[in-house]
């Protein structure tokens, strides 16, 4: 019985030998998962803003009583103000812009060169979509145009306003952009012994410089 014993006792020391060396083995924990990195904010459009703008206006002025007739190109030079509200990447709002046009005249020698487009100013909506830095629009709303027949008669054009364009932010408050706007204006020439109806669709294409606040 002795001999069967010591060889069992030596076999259990040599199990139990490591545990009382040692003691437990400790079991490294799970590494933490590290936190997701914040998502980065998107550009904010959100706010008012306002800027200068200036381009080419084009127009052929239609007088039914007259016949059809080509402006020269002419410059339009002006400013915007508007407010824009942001949701996610929509963004909305409503913008006033006024101009002052040079060099818009009527080409055509039976008229002379004394008519011409003077002012142009617009009231609109927009929405648009954010793609990184950039704000593509489309808006609509109502325009008004004074011009000039004679060199006297001044009449004012309205009508509504669609338009496309892109804004592009450089800096946090500074963007500049690009806008095509098409006004489909008519009205009449009310001067005494001298009335006729006017239709004149205006395009501009222009640059503009902003600043959001």
């Amino acid at each position: 019985m002795t001999r069967i014993f010591l060889p069992l006792a030596t076999v259990l020391l040599s199990l139990a030998g490591p545990t009382h060396a040692g003691g437990p083995i400790d079991v490294a924990p799970d590494p933490v998962p590290e936190a997701m990195p914040a998502p980065t904010q998107g550009v904010d459009w959100s706010g008012p803003y306002a800027g200068l703008s200036s381009g080419r206006a084009s127009s052929t002025l239609d007088l039914p009583a007259f016949g059809e007739f080509e402006y020269d190109d002419g410059r339009v030079t002006g400013v915007f103000l508007g407010y824009n509200l942001q949701r996610g990447n929509l963004v909305y709002g409503g913008e006033l812009s006024y101009g002052t046009v040079s060099g818009m005249v009527l080409s055509d020698l039976t008229l002379g060169s004394d008519d011409t487009v003077d002012t142009l100013m617009s009231l609109r909506g927009r929405i648009g979509y954010t793609l990184g830095n950039a704000l593509i629009y489309g808006a609509v709303g109502v325009s008004k145009g004074s011009l000039t027949f004679n060199g006297v008669d001044t009449p004012t054009v309205s009508g509504t306003s669609l338009a496309l364009g892109m804004d592009y932010k450089f800096t946090d408050s500074v963007f500049v952009g690009l806008d095509y706007t098409r006004m489909s204006l008519d009205g009449t020439n009310d001067n005494p012994g001298n009335t006729f109806e006017i239709d004149a669709p205006i395009d501009t294409v222009s640059l503009r410089v902003g600043l959001s606040f």
